[in-house]
Order: C-alpha cells, then structure tokens, then sequence
C-alpha cells in the first residue's frame, strides 16, 4: 500500500507519520508474502499499538485545535481501531501466529487507512494553518 499525494491533510507532522504508517504496512505485507511473518509480527503489533497512541493523541489534539467538524468522528474511528489492535495482540498471545490472521489484520488495517484517511483526516486541509 502505498501513500499518495491525496492522502495529504496540510499538516507536515501528521502526513510524516502516515506516510510511515504506510511504510510499515507495506514493508510487513512483503514479509508476510515471503512466508517471514512470523518472525516480525510481534513487532509489527507492539509498532501499530505505539503509533497508534502517540498519532492519535497529535491528530485528535490538532482537530480539537482547528475546530475541525469531524473532531468527534476521529475520536470515535480511533477508539475502534485501538480495540482492533487490542483484540488482536490478546489472540495472538494466546494463540500464537497465524498467516491468515495476520493477513486478515493487514487487510483491515490498510482498508481503515484509506477509508479513514480519505474521510475523516483530510478534512484537516480546510482547517490547517495557511
């Protein structure tokens, strides 16, 4: 999955940190392909959980910042992604690795990207300091 330009939100610190998300994805989608999955997902988890945290606190503060009207939303979107990411590292603790699990999770995690990113945060260009 790769970043493009569209995805952009006007904010330099929160579009670097997408475009290292979508680095991320993609660099575990060609581990995952090349039957290496296993020996990275543990990271790749702990990784999405600390991005997770430290991006979401920026973006959701800098929409409250902005008065952007999707401000809530965000929230909301946010609090659901971090339960997917919860739910996720509670199985893979109990269960271990699964190819088809992690592949499953990638295919949320990216479709949330885009999905999200294409609603909600580039409505931060309207709001962005000119």
């Amino acid at each position: 999955m790769k970043w493009r330009p569209e995805y952009a939100t006007g904010l330099a610190s929160i579009d670097e940190q997408h475009k290292t998300l979508f680095a991320s994805t993609d660099s575990f989608r060609e581990a995952l392909n090349a039957g290496e999955g296993a020996g990275v997902y543990d990271l790749f988890l702990q990784f999405l959980s600390a991005y997770a945290e430290a991006h979401f606190g920026l973006e959701d503060e800098c929409m409250h910042i902005r008065k952007c009207p999707v401000a809530a939303r965000n929230k909301v979107e946010h609090a659901a992604f971090l339960t997917l990411l919860d739910r996720e590292a509670i199985r893979y603790r109990s269960a271990g690795f699964s190819p088809e699990t992690a592949g499953a999770l990638l295919d949320k995690v990216e479709g949330w990207l885009t999905s999200h990113i294409c609603r909600i945060d580039i409505q931060l260009r309207d709001h962005a300091p000119g």
